[in-house]
């Protein structure tokens, strides 16, 4: 019987839960379940896409609308963010010195590269872009953070999920069927991690038309004080093939950059990412 358990536990990815306390973990996956479905969801819902049970589910999610972080809707009795998270991202967004800062770098990569420079980080099987800076070429008019984009189609998403321990890749990844949006998505797992073993390989991601048939994007990542992704720097737009190893060194020069000005401050933290050997 006690096998059993620990085998059940290890499936549900509960055996990480050694020396934290395991309600706030399950509970900040409960919140990013709930961040990467713009829709609202329902208990049985949530419990699959979290892989807890519903009884447990619910006591969470109770607790969560008690603090305000969580919301229900009156009449389909399902979940959705509620305003007190709202409040907290929203002066994260201000206040935290990566994407304070960011957005100087960010300038400097739009200006020299005339597309589309964001910064991003990574919400389970997304990507939500922090802030962003366009370039002369630029075809988006307006730029609302916290738009979540499929990280497997994305150069940021692949990027950053390619820095995941293996186990994290599987519980992300395998919830749902890999969408397709182009031609080029990559939709197949075992290819996917391939395409991780190259991105770590190179130090840099690009997706080639993957989520757009009209534009591309490069990405490398902006390193945290342990040498770990801590978020993402991409190049956004009608990228020229032909230009794609000149602006990844430039890339890379500003996230250098941008971590060494963190770390002189100490306002560089330490991600909650693990590199994958």
């Amino acid at each position: 019987m006690n096998e059993e358990r620990s085998s059940s536990a290890a499936s549900s990815g509960e055996g990480r839960d050694v020396g934290h306390v395991r309600a706030v973990q399950r509970a900040a996956r409960i919140m990013r379940a709930l961040t990467e479905h713009p829709y609202p969801m329902g208990i049985v819902e949530l419990a699959k896409f979290v892989r807890l049970s519903p009884a447990s589910v619910h006591r969470l999610v109770a607790t969560l609308v008690s603090v305000g972080w969580v919301e229900q809707n009156s009449r389909t009795s399902k979940y959705r963010l509620g305003m007190g998270a709202v409040g907290i991202g929203s002066v994260a967004l201000v206040t935290n010195p990566v994407v304070h800062d960011g957005r100087m770098y960010l300038a400097r990569v739009a200006q020299w590269s005339g597309h589309d420079a964001v910064l991003s980080t990574l919400v389970g099987a997304k990507t939500v872009q922090l802030a962003r800076s366009a370039g002369v070429n630029t075809e988006i008019l307006e730029f609302e953070p916290g738009h979540p984009q499929p990280a497997h189609a994305m150069a940021d998403g692949k990027l950053l999920l390619a820095y995941l321990p293996e186990d994290e890749v599987r519980d992300v990844l395998g919830v749902e069927e890999l969408r397709r949006f182009t031609r080029n998505t990559i939709t197949d797992l075992d290819r996917m991690r391939r395409e991780f073993e190259e991105i770590r390989a190179q130090g840099y991601a690009v997706d080639n038309f993957e989520r757009f048939d009209t534009g591309r994007g490069i990405a490398v990542p902006v390193l945290d004080s342990g040498g770990r992704p801590l978020a993402a720097m991409v190049c956004l737009g009608k990228l020229d093939p032909a230009q794609d190893a000149e602006l990844v060194q430039q890339l890379q020069s500003v996230a250098r950059e941008m971590s060494d000005r963190l770390t002189a401050t100490g306002d560089l933290p330490s991600s909650s990412f693990e590199p994958t050997q």
